[in-house]
């Protein structure tokens, strides 16, 4: 009886002992909790912050530069746009919201050089044809100065004494003449100097597509040196030269005709009137364009 109580002490003590080592456990558990506390690793939602590549949104302010270029560039810019967004919803990292962000601005450049290439052609369609005009430091063209209106011819549109005929008190040199590129296609000129009441003093023709300017005073011959190539007549007997205003208070008019012909033979070499009768006619459609300067012979004379 004894041993069956000793044996039950024994029994009880061990008990007692393994629920004494079950409570000191959790300080060794408590240890590996701090492996558990991986948590704070999971915390690695900061690296979920990658968010940040999400400002991707970054690729949409790259295209909107390119939509200031024009219709063209807006549309750029807006396609630029949308590509940026695109990399919004890559959350699960900033390289791929970086990536967008690129895509983006790549797409906005695009745009953006699209828009340019349209305003320059806006620039080129501000361009235009240069006027056939015909000038000289002499005097100025009278717009308003006619046969009909004598009164519209004010004295800056006067002949100068040495450009009008000796019979009226003149030298008889030709004025200097200067003129603009005729129409596309201009193989030649023709110049004549034809009074309005109507008589043709005077024109010089095959004159070539590269000359701007007729010096003062043209050579009295009938084919002068300057310009080369060129051949004159008058209504002078005595030579072939240039013949100016020989009445006072007449208008003149100096006519430079353009021709798609490089060189150009007159119905009757011997007879400048004719020259002017089948240039203004142009049955023969070779006449391009006519820029004109127009002026009047002093009415108070030249003594």
């Amino acid at each position: 009886m004894f041993e069956r109580g000793l044996g039950g002490f024994w029994w009880g003590a061990a008990l007692v002992l393994l629920s004494a080592c079950s409570e000191a456990d959790p300080a060794p558990a408590s240890s590996g909790g701090a492996g558990g506390g991986g948590g704070a690793g999971s915390g690695a939602i900061a690296g979920s912050t990658a968010n940040a590549g999400s400002t991707a949104s970054a690729g949409s302010s790259a295209g909107g530069p390119g939509g200031t270029g024009g219709a063209g560039g807006g549309s750029g810019g807006s396609s630029g746009s949308s590509a940026g967004s695109a990399g919004q919803p890559q959350a699960g990292g900033g390289a791929g919201g970086a990536s967008g962000g690129a895509g983006g601005s790549s797409a906005g450049g695009s745009g953006g050089a699209a828009g340019g290439a349209g305003g320059s052609g806006g620039a080129a369609g501000g361009g235009g044809a240069a006027t056939f005009a015909l000038t000289s430091p002499a005097f100025q063209h009278g717009e308003q100065c006619t046969q009909q209106n004598k009164q519209g011819c004010m004295p800056t549109s006067y002949f100068p004494k040495a450009n009008v005929m000796t019979s009226i008190g003149g030298s008889n040199m030709s004025p200097e003449l200067n003129w603009t590129a005729g129409p596309a296609g201009t193989m030649s000129y023709v110049m004549c100097l034809h009074d309005l009441s109507p008589n043709t003093h005077w024109c010089l023709w095959n004159i070539p597509s590269a000359t701007r300017q007729l010096a003062a005073n043209v050579a009295r011959q009938k084919m002068p040196a300057a310009p080369a190539g060129s051949s004159q007549d008058s209504f002078s007997g005595q030579d072939d030269g240039y013949m100016g205003p020989g009445a006072v208070g007449n208008v003149y008019e100096f006519r430079l005709y353009a021709l798609k012909t490089a060189t150009y033979a007159p119905p009757n070499a011997e007879n400048r009137s004719t020259v002017v009768q089948d240039l203004e006619a142009d049955d023969d459609e070779i006449v391009l364009g006519k820029a004109v300067l127009r002026g009047r012979s002093n009415p108070d004379g030249y003594n």
